[in-house]
């Protein structure tokens, strides 16, 4: 058999698979909360490579050989490796993904109307849909390009037959799906690394053969044609570039990485996740890839300029070309898997924007998650359908790419500044964002349309557009006030919504993810309520930035106001819900989180928090590589056998 035929058996296999995912997953889904972020219950091995999956794709593939053709390995291994991998993944494990999950914002634009207001939250949403749009258009298309290169098929046909296959399964299992065959995929890719390493020396040998026989002088410091671009220049391709483009605007600002982390079941799973993927990352992007690049130029110098015709770009289909078929038809399958992952996540990412910001805020505000199943689904096809619409629109996803990676940068700015600046204000937000987003959109079209390419006499509109966006903001924020910023009045009447939010953070529930969860509410309406009762000097955060903003304590006065808690409702800090739930695992060794939701009446969101509360203090044990699993701990036995007399009445 030839690699086209053999790449077909495997091809036919992935999309069995893929499908059968979606019919499982379809079976999990009871709310909206559980299609649009799996019930935050995704585990840290499934989300590292659901994380990695979004890196790893045919863009990557593609660009990383293409940089060490340019500008040699050293160059290339800083543009995707350590500029996109270790920057941009790192400083979002570290800066934003704890934060991010301890607000308990489904969506990126959700948490914007959290911290500044609704004019900040529907100008990012817009921006978001057309973004996400634009990215999962583009990587439809391109994998269909890439598939249609070797398998001769046409693109269009291509292009319906990989679309039919992941809207399928995405409609099917939202989230739920997406994340699962993230996690086949990313096992696909993350084979292909050493596979593809031992392949490259058994083939080639080791550095020396790239030493002896690179035509451009030396590996590390020049491309193939003896020449290499800049490290600090306005001018892409820059390293300086890389680092404001990969390493903040692609990551920052995209809700694709916001939802993930909204998926999981702890901030610990949504930081580790995010450090351990950039492991992987830069082990496929800042090296076997640049390496790749190496290995082709050096073997076929006469392919790339000055002494052929081939794009760098080309490098990866020239490598596929002369290897074995059955290697090559894997290799090739992992860069259709690596284009599905990443359409997906990008695919979720925007539909999720429509559900939660515009058509339950608009349309049905009072709406519950069970009630919003049926319209996320609906919500799913219609965006996949624009989609592939526009994958057949000439230069429709060539032009919404490039508004894409343009509009992201200053929602990263609002971002860092929301997160980090108690001070920053609504103002500041709205006046820096629109005018970030207008001028890099003129930009792009000046660009595109040919009228006054700002590209070729400025260099690349990232770095200008965050200037502008960040000056822009701060000026602005001189003529506005932050609603965090005012002073506290006592308050002793509180309204019967403020007494149950007291309340919960008197049960030991202090994260501002734990309250809207047991509360079942949009988390905006929680972040109101908790600055209500801030302004009234009933509680104080942990901290004025970070994810201290989202952590509260009760001050002293407030431990004097009204609660509905008797004194037999809090047993060594748990409350009666958490004895209950521990009498309901007890002696049932590891079950489903999902079981005890049904047995307890507790919505899945709200069981989550309680059973992430117990499960850090040690009385109950956390499982399950797909779904949640919970069994009871010796000290957990210990409290219940302590308690459970005392708690009469059920949840």
């Amino acid at each position: 058999m030839g690699t086209v035929a053999i790449f077909t058996v495997f091809f036919a296999i992935f999309g069995f698979v893929m499908i059968l995912v979606g019919w499982i997953t379809r079976k999990w889904i009871g709310r909206s909360t559980d299609y649009l972020v799996a019930g935050r219950q995704i585990n840290l091995i499934v989300n590292i490579l659901g994380v990695a999956a979004i890196g790893y794709a045919g863009t990557t593939l593609t660009l990383a050989p293409a940089f060490t053709l340019m500008g040699g390995l050293t160059k290339s291994i800083f543009m995707l490796g350590v500029a996109y991998s270790l920057t941009g993944i790192i400083s979002y494990a570290l800066l934003i993904a704890p934060a991010a999950r301890r607000t308990g914002a489904h969506t990126l634009p959700e948490w914007l109307e959290m911290r500044y207001d609704k004019k900040v939250r529907f100008v990012i949403t817009l921006v978001t849909v057309v973004a996400m749009l634009g990215i999962t258009a583009n990587n439809i298309l391109s994998m269909a390009t890439i598939i249609s290169g070797f398998t001769k098929w046409s693109i269009p046909s291509t292009i319906l037959l990989v679309f039919l296959i992941f809207l399928f399964f995405t409609i099917l299992g939202g989230m739920w799906a997406v994340t699962l065959t993230d996690f086949i995929q990313g096992v696909l890719c993350t084979v292909a690394i050493p596979t593809l390493i031992i392949f490259l020396l058994v083939k080639y040998g080791g550095m020396s053969f790239l030493t002896q026989n690179w035509p451009g002088g030396n590996v590390w410091t020049t491309g193939v044609s003896g020449k290499t671009f800049p490290w600090f220049s306005m001018f892409y391709p820059s390293v300086l570039v890389a680092f404001f483009l990969y390493g903040m605007a692609l990551v920052w600002g995209s809700n694709s990485y916001w939802i993930r982390v909204s998926s999981v079941r702890s901030e610990r799973v949504a930081k580790l996740s995010y450090l351990w993927a950039a492991v992987i990352l830069f082990l496929a992007n800042g090296f076997m890839y640049p390496l790749l690049g190496a290995y082709v130029g050096s073997a076929h110098p006469e392919m790339f300029a000055p002494r052929g015709t081939a794009a760098p770009a080309a490098a990866f289909g020239i490598f596929l070309r002369e290897t074995p078929a059955v290697l090559a038809a894997y290799f090739l399958l992992t860069t259709v898997a690596a284009s599905v992952s990443t359409a997906t996540t990008y695919y979720m990412a925007g539909s999720s924007v429509i559900v939660r910001d515009i058509y339950q805020r608009f349309f049905k505000p009072n709406a519950k998650p069970e009630q919003l199943v049926k319209p996320s689904m609906i919500v799913n096809a219609l965006f996949g359908v624009t989609a592939l619409i526009l994958c057949f629109f000439p230069g429709g996803p060539v032009y919404l790419f490039a508004f894409a990676t343009a509009w992201l940068a200053p929602t990263a700015v609002m971002v860092i500044l929301g997160l980090y600046t108690r001070k920053f204000s609504s103002t500041g937000a709205f006046v820096g964002g629109l005018t970030g987003l207008i001028f890099m959109s003129i930009w792009t079209l000046l660009d595109l349309t040919k009228i006054y390419p700002l590209t070729t006499k400025f260099g690349h509109m990232v770095i200008p557009g965050v200037i502008v966006s960040v000056g822009s903001a701060l000026v602005a924020n001189f003529f506005g006030k932050s609603k965090y910023d005012f002073v506290v009045q006592k308050r002793s009447k509180l309204s019967e919504e403020e007494i149950t939010v007291l309340d919960i953070i008197r049960k030991g529930y202090n994260t501002m993810a734990e309250i809207t969860d047991l509360l079942d509410i949009d988390s905006f309406k929680t972040a109101d309520l908790i600055l209500s009762l801030e302004k009234a000097g009933a509680i104080e955060r942990l901290s004025n930035r970070g994810s201290g903003f989202y952590m509260f304590k009760i001050t002293d006065f407030g431990k004097t106001l009204p609660t509905k808690i008797s004194k037999d409702e809090i047993f060594e800090g748990i409350d009666k819900t958490g004895i209950k739930v521990l009498e309901h695992i007890s002696g049932k060794g590891q079950i489903l989180s999902d079981d005890i939701s049904k047995e307890t009446g507790l919505n899945t969101m709200a069981l989550a928090t309680v059973v992430s509360s117990l499960a850090r203090r040690g009385y109950i044990k956390e499982g399950g590589i797909w779904r949640r699993t919970v069994g009871i701990t010796e000290k957990g036995s210990q409290l219940l056998s302590k308690y459970k007399e005392m708690v009469k009445d059920g949840i």
